[in-house]
């Protein structure tokens, strides 16, 4: 374990500030005689400068900035198509005509076989098929058999 030097906080403000603005000739020298004593802060300096030098090298170019606006003004309007109602709505159109056409049908079904019980023994049913449900075919003429 390292023991903490006084000024270490001084060194970390000044580390910091040396890439804003040009330091005094005794902070400089402050921050040369802690690096020499203050193995954490010359850790600390150099995992700081590496990943500054990182994100300098991983900066966006003048090409690619247009193509990544282009990529979030998309997405972002295709939230709002999303979210709004011009989006679900053949979706909800659908499904009321599907829910009319199981209506239909279902009324359909319930008509076409009702069950008489008028002199039958009990437990048994007869089917009834109502005029309208089968049309009657009418010829003008018979057909020619060959």
């Amino acid at each position: 374990m390292r023991v903490r030097i006084f000024g270490c906080k001084k060194f970390a403000r000044l580390s910091s500030e040396q890439s804003d603005r040009q330091l005094t000739t005794s902070e400089t020298r402050f921050l040369n005689r802690h690096r020499a004593v203050c193995l954490d802060c010359q850790e600390v300096e150099s995992t700081t400068n590496c990943a500054l030098n990182m994100l300098r090298m991983a900066t966006l170019e003048a090409e690619v900035e247009p193509m990544f606006e282009d990529r979030v003004l998309r997405r972002l309007h295709v939230q709002q198509v999303r979210e709004s109602l011009n989006y679900w709505s053949p979706a909800l159109v659908g499904a009321g005509i599907a829910c009319a056409v199981i209506f239909v049908t279902l009324q359909l079904a319930s008509s076409a076989g009702s069950t008489a019980r008028a002199n039958l023994p009990a437990g048994q049913a007869r089917l009834e098929i109502s005029s309208r449900m089968s049309p009657k075919l009418e010829l003008d003429r018979p057909p020619v058999l060959r």
